[in-house]
């Protein structure tokens, strides 16, 4: 797995300080107008779909069909794949935290009320979404993954907000989002390791 891990740095390691800088532009004009919390979401989410683009990449070199040949076997594959995610999405949590601690020193403004909020959603987004485009990004082509991608977030937030709805309380509902968006990567990431070694990924 280490091995796997390595491989897909090196097919990132070129696009992540563009990612980045993408990411602090777009997080410190919406620091600005909201609150510099919003980077909570922002790095998560885009340090995830660094993660993805490794899928689409090993698609275009013929990745996949070597790798059934491989000792490793097309099931840890896919498992570094989720494995990737999960370590870049996790870290992006971690720097979102640095960034809106830091953009909240800045601008002088510490938003405490919407934190946890963020925070929930930061965690939580990304393993809905890639719960849901992982497996989009092995079975259908680059395009269709997108919009399966694009579908996904406003599914989370959509989920988040009948959650507050039904249980009236946010910190509940942020939890209960967290363990649903857990749960459904786990599962996904078992399903996707057990079944789509069956298909011939092109």
């Amino acid at each position: 797995m280490k091995g796997l891990l390595r491989k897909d740095f090196y097919l990132i390691r070129a696009t992540l300080p563009l990612a980045c800088l993408a990411m602090l532009v777009a997080g410190g004009c919406l620091s600005v107008l909201v609150s510099a919390n919003v980077f909570l979401v922002i790095a998560p989410v885009v340090l995830g779909l660094v993660a993805l683009t490794t899928v689409n990449i090993d698609r275009h070199d013929g990745w996949n069909r070597l790798a059934a040949t491989l000792p490793c076997g097309p099931a840890r594959a896919i498992g570094g794949k989720y494995l990737l995610y999960l370590l870049l999405s996790l870290g992006g949590v971690l720097l979102g935290l640095l960034l809106a601690v830091a953009g909240s020193a800045l601008l002088r403004g510490w938003g405490g009320e919407t934190f946890g909020i963020f925070f929930a959603i930061g965690l939580a987004l990304p393993l809905l979404s890639g719960a849901v485009g992982l497996p989009a990004a092995f079975l259908l082509g680059e395009d269709k993954n997108m919009l399966v991608m694009m579908f996904s977030y406003p599914l989370a937030s959509a989920l988040f907000v009948a959650l507050v709805l039904a249980i009236d309380a946010v910190l509940p509902a942020a939890l209960v989002l967290i363990g649903c968006s857990a749960a459904a990567y786990a599962a996904s990431w078992l399903l996707a390791a057990r079944f789509l070694p069956r298909r011939d990924l092109r």
